[in-house]
């Protein structure tokens, strides 16, 4: 009996290791095919492109706070990596390399360039290795909770790493999948407070199979082993931030001063923190990310206003509250204003500002200023050639005041000749050009009077007949 029931289980862990999944119903706006396998992703906001890859035993809906915090001055870019959430799950390619050819090949599908790159866990580990091997794809790395190192920085819970084994592994992960209070167990370590557990957290550790999910461990470990992924990631030049909880119970937070030594990336540690600071304490992280993002200082003082136990939505709520109300996808502040990190003597004076009007809500704001004002400026204004717009700004950027533009003219400045009678009839046959021509010839003849030029002694000859100059005249012969 004992032998039978090692052989049904050894089967049994075969025949659920080689289990695969394939996504259906796919349609063109949620699935890419990458790789040979069907990916999900999502795309949110306006702006510079931020990419958002998740961690293991986990999908891209982990991240819709920060998604929807982001997606005011970003483009979001969020993805389910191949054998999790509701992408394909084949039985092989899965690893950190895998996972940074499934990312260029994200990349290279929307044409991104210099993105930010926000990974969690092996997510953070797969955009160490894409910016190692891309430069120009990548342009800043937020790491959290990444091991960087050593394998052994990696710590699992009992009955989280019993689905990881040859044998058994498989077994006890597809009864995980079927029984949630045991996948409650399996994740419960990968957050401080019970409360911040949410129930996608739970479904999202059941969508995986077997294979995915003990390979994908696997060769994690082996190739952050002895510091190879360290070694990689010293080429790289652009900013990295590294955030990760102070009670982090499955990546040490120590790993953090590994990137610190490697890539001189800024360290954050949040207090009363684990493994899921994007849960844990929301408001505070979005604030560092955006803050690192957008080089503006104004989101972490805004969080740092409000004490320390105020967390989750809460927490951001207060966050938006201190924040000026921007419009929607920003690419540059106001003129005038100093960029975040530019010192205010490098700002142009109001006279040298461009003259920028911009839309909100989709339409022009509306001008204050009274029409009999800009009546007594146009009056006003000492030079009779030039005209004016009633719908620009003044070329010093004061809203309200009309600019100024010379009019075209071929002489000097004066007043309008007559508009001949008969400038909007058409000509009944050709015949009728000749006479066309010669009430031209009369309105330019009396605007040259005006004028006080001379008229054209050739006043009746037809302009449109090609005449050659008269020479000196003879004198009379003797």
């Amino acid at each position: 009996m004992i032998l039978l029931l090692v052989v049904i289980l050894v089967v049994a862990s075969v025949v659920l290791s080689r289990t695969t999944y394939q996504v259906q119903s796919i349609q063109d706006t949620e699935y890419l095919e990458l790789e040979g396998n069907w990916i999900r992703y999502r795309v949110a906001g306006g702006g510079p492109a931020v990419v958002l890859v998740h961690g293991w035993l986990s999908s891209g809906e982990i991240w819709e706070r920060l998604a929807d915090r982001l997606a005011q001055r970003f483009t979001v870019y969020t993805l389910d990596l191949s054998g999790f959430g509701e992408s394909d799950k084949p039985v092989s390619g899965y690893g950190v390399r895998y996972g940074s050819r499934l990312l260029y090949a994200f990349c290279a599908h929307f044409g991104l360039t210099r993105a930010a790159v926000v990974g969690h866990n092996i997510g953070g580990a797969m955009a160490v290795k894409l910016a190692a091997d891309h430069p120009d794809v990548v342009g800043r790395i937020v790491l959290v909770a990444t091991p960087a190192a050593d394998e052994n920085q990696i710590d699992l819970p009992m009955l989280l790493w019993l689905a990881t084994l040859p044998v058994v592994g498989p077994v006890f992960y597809a009864l995980g999948r079927f029984l949630r209070p045991l996948r409650r167990l399996w994740m419960r370590p990968f957050v401080l407070d019970r409360e911040d557990l949410t129930e996608e957290v739970v479904d999202d550790a059941g969508k995986s199979t077997p294979a995915a999910v003990s390979k994908t461990l696997g060769m994690m470990r082996r190739e952050i082993a002895r510091g190879r992924l360290a070694r990689q990631a010293g080429i790289i030049k652009v900013p990295v931030l590294a955030i990760t909880g102070e009670e982090d119970q499955i990546v040490d937070p120590r790993a953090t001063d590994d990137w610190a030594r490697t890539v001189s990336a800024e360290v954050v540690l949040l207090q009363q923190c684990g493994h899921l600071p994007m849960l844990e304490r929301t408001g505070e992280f979005n604030a560092r990310v955006l803050t690192f993002l957008t080089g503006d200082q104004r989101y972490l003082d805004a969080i740092t206003e409000w004490p320390e136990g105020r967390a989750g939505e809460e927490e951001e709520d207060a966050v938006d509250a201190e924040m000026p109300e921007e419009p929607p996808f920003p690419a540059h502040t106001e003129p005038g204003v100093p960029e975040p990190g530019v010192p205010e003597s490098d700002v142009a004076p109001p006279g040298d500002r461009p003259n920028v009007i911009r839309k909100q809500d989709g339409r022009y704001p509306p001008r204050d200023r009274e029409p009999d004002e800009a009546e007594d400026r146009d009056d006003a204004s000492p030079d009779p050639g030039i005209e004016q717009h009633p719908d620009s700004t003044a070329g010093n950027g004061v809203e309200g005041e009309t600019p100024r533009r010379p009019r075209r003219t071929r002489g000097e400045a004066g007043p309008l000749p007559e508009i001949p009678e008969n400038l909007f009839e058409w000509p009944d046959s050709l015949k009728e050009t000749r006479s066309w021509d010669r009430s031209r010839e009369e309105t330019e003849r009396t605007a040259r009077e005006e004028r006080g030029e001379d008229a054209d002694p050739d006043e009746h000859a037809n302009p449109d007949e090609d005449t050659e100059p008269e020479g000196p005249k003879e004198g009379p012969r003797p």
